[in-house]
């Protein structure tokens, strides 16, 4: 096992095996062990290493000053290996991140290319002067040739995620690459394609405009007929798919989010926030978002004139911001969701957070706040107002974007019924009609339909082949979009094939992790399975991902099944509790409530939990119960009046 690791991308430092640093204060010394290292097993003779570190010296002096450098190199750390004329790095007791670093990067294999990137963390001894003109020519040199090395994996890498449709990893890994190679035509034309992929249009041709730019600053040069020629089959293709969804789909722009406590230190916290949660609603179905530097574009002149720059960037809907600190150790953000049209706030959240900033309360609030804004955005679409008050200005739209919002809360506005789940149908099919390749309004609607079955609110085999025919559609038409993984899969789960959705909302999470529905789903078809602490997991990750989703009734119901499954009924109390809190319309949770009363001997409290469910549902029987419960609650139910069925 090697005792000493040397690092040289990104700076020096030198560790014993226990990780302790070894002082190497001599600049020389360091240059010499990055010779040594970057030459790998191959020796480097005494003459070439003086003559690059000593090369204004004559030649004894040279080899006098290469042997009072090695002399201290041996007192603190013996990793040189000298014989005769030569001198290497003695691989067998020391390991140079430089050396791994090239010999990595040349591989094809897509799991050694990622630990080749992983171990590039800058240049070559960064921070370290070459005052000597022989050694300034070789670092030089060498910085140049790991560079490329880097580059060449990093395109090797994102062709590779681009090949097997992981388009999300493939856009980080070409925008990597352009920070470091921004003229790099070929880079920006990938990350174009890739970002089409993912339905990114607008972020793909802004991205050609950058290029442009770019060429034309650095080379004097307008992109290649191969970029522009993409350039022009993204933009048609654009156009066509707007003109194919009646009105298109609606335009949301975040805001640079205001600096209000004006702390020069919140700038790019404030920067990042409005980034991150652009990017997070950029996965939203159902809406384009634009991409910042577009918005900052529109802002000029007048930053404070929301409806000319809604205006300028067709935007329907602006989410604003600001970060203000009101007292020492609180940062207080503020979100908002202002109508492009008439600059009224819609709805609006504030939030206190550690005035650190902490990396991780940060990630947590921008999901948290992206999955408000989608539940907020989606309201004001089907209803016409995030408030939930309408608006005349889209009653009439016919698109099947509006029908797909429409259909997809009229459940939770309505509350779980046979009627309430037919024109739930009615609006899929009427939206499906509109737009045949509408994918998420086929899953979604299989989705509905697989519940309604599950629970007794949707008979016949018609139905359940129907809604296993728009699941499969549905991965046909999108086989990679997280959201529409998410809701097949469930579907595909609660209509008797779990062992298959499970694969699938793997999947779905791997591409996005923050999709909640997707957790809560995977939750749910692990219950199926009997696999009841990953389920409890996962749905409690849910749950976190996004605390205020109208969903959240379904997902806090199952959780307290899980729970009693487990016989941890105080969380399981707690959870069916909350299910009914979050929505005073779903009688499953009242069903479950009174399970866990039952189990925790409160027969009259589960008796009223009981005579809540019937209040919601007068026709629910004790045939019906037992879809949730099992045969739990059979002898209160019978005392309480329930009929058979």
């Amino acid at each position: 096992m090697a005792k000493f690791r040397l690092t040289l991308l990104g700076g020096f430092r030198l560790d014993d095996e226990d990780g302790r640093e070894i002082a190497v204060a001599s600049r020389k010394a360091k240059g010499m062990l990055a010779v040594l290292a970057v030459h790998g097993p191959a020796a480097v003779t005494r003459e070439r290493m003086a003559a690059i570190f000593w090369g204004d010296l004559a030649e004894e002096r040279a080899r006098h000053s290469l042997r009072q450098v090695l002399t201290a190199l041996r007192r603190d750390a013996p990793v040189v290996e000298a014989s005769g004329e030569t001198l290497r790095l003695d691989s067998r007791i020391c390991t140079a991140d430089a050396a791994e670093f090239a010999a990595l990067a040349a591989s094809a294999d897509p799991g050694e290319l990622e630990r080749a990137l992983a171990l590039d963390s800058g240049p070559l001894l960064d921070g370290l002067s070459a005052k000597e003109e022989a050694f300034e020519a070789w670092l030089g040199a060498e910085r140049r040739r790991l560079s490329q090395a880097a580059a060449a994996a990093l395109t090797r890498l994102a062709a590779h995620h681009a090949g097997q449709a992981k388009h999300e990893a493939a856009v980080q890994l070409l925008q990597r690459l352009l920070a470091g190679d921004p003229a790099n035509e070929d880079a920006h034309r990938a990350l174009m394609r890739s970002l089409e992929a993912l339905g990114r249009r607008s972020e793909a041709l802004y991205q050609y405009k950058l290029c442009r730019e770019l060429l034309l600053k650095e080379l004097q040069v307008e992109p290649d007929a191969a970029t522009q020629a993409l350039h022009d089959s993204i933009r048609r293709d654009n156009f066509t798919r707007r003109d194919s969804e009646g009105h298109g789909l609606r335009v949301v722009a975040v805001v640079p989010f205001v600096n209000a406590a004006r702390r020069p230190e919140l700038d790019s916290l404030a920067a990042i926030i409005a980034e991150e949660i652009s990017r997070q609603l950029a996965r939203v179905p159902g809406f384009r978002v634009v991409v910042q530097p577009a918005v900052v574009a529109a802002m000029r002149p007048n930053p404070d004139d929301l409806t000319q720059i809604a205006r300028v960037l067709g935007a329907s809907y602006l989410v604003t911001g600001s970060l203000r600190q009101p007292e020492a150790g609180v940062l207080r953000i503020a979100v908002q969701i202002v109508d492009g049209e008439t600059a009224q706030y819609l709805w609006s959240l504030q939030q206190d957070l550690t005035a650190r900033g902490d990396t991780a309360d940060v990630d947590n609030f921008v999901a948290g706040t992206a999955a408000r804004i989608e539940q907020q955005l989606t309201l004001a679409e089907a209803g016409g107002g995030a408030d939930g008050t309408g608006d005349d200005r889209y009653d009439e739209r016919p698109d099947a974007w509006h029908k797909t919002h429409q259909a997809g809360s009229a459940l939770f506005s309505a509350g779980w019924s046979e009627d309430a789940v037919d024109d739930a149908v009615r609006l899929f099919r009427e939206a499906i009609a509109l737009d045949p390749k509408l994918a998420l309004a086929r899953a979604h609607k299989a989705l509905i339909m697989a519940f309604a079955q599950d629970w007794g609110l949707l008979r016949g085999d018609t139905a359940r082949d129907e809604a296993r025919a728009d699941a499969e559609r549905a991965l046909e038409l999108e086989p990679t979009r997280s959201e529409v993984l998410g809701l097949a899969a469930c579907a595909i789960a609660h209509l008797g094939d779990p062992a298959r959705a499970v694969p699938l909302l793997e999947r779905a999470i791997e591409d996005n992790p923050n999709n909640a529905q997707a957790w809560a789903a995977l939750g749910a078809t692990r219950l199926l399975q009997m696999q009841f602490e990953t389920a409890v997991e996962a749905l409690r990750r849910g749950l976190r991902t996004s605390p205020t989703d109208y969903r959240r009734s379904v997902w806090l119901t199952a959780l307290a099944s899980g729970l009693v499954r487990l016989d941890r009924l105080d969380e399981a109390l707690d959870a069916a509790h909350g299910a009914c809190r979050s929505d005073a319309k779903f009688y499953p949770a009242r069903i479950v409530l009174a399970m866990v009363l039952a189990k925790l001997g409160k027969a009259s409290e589960a008796a009223e939990a009981l005579a809540e469910a019937r209040r919601i549902r007068p026709r629910l029987s004790r045939a019906e119960m037992r879809r949730f419960v099992g045969g739990a609650l059979d002898d209160l139910a019978s005392s309480s009046g329930f009929q058979e069925s």
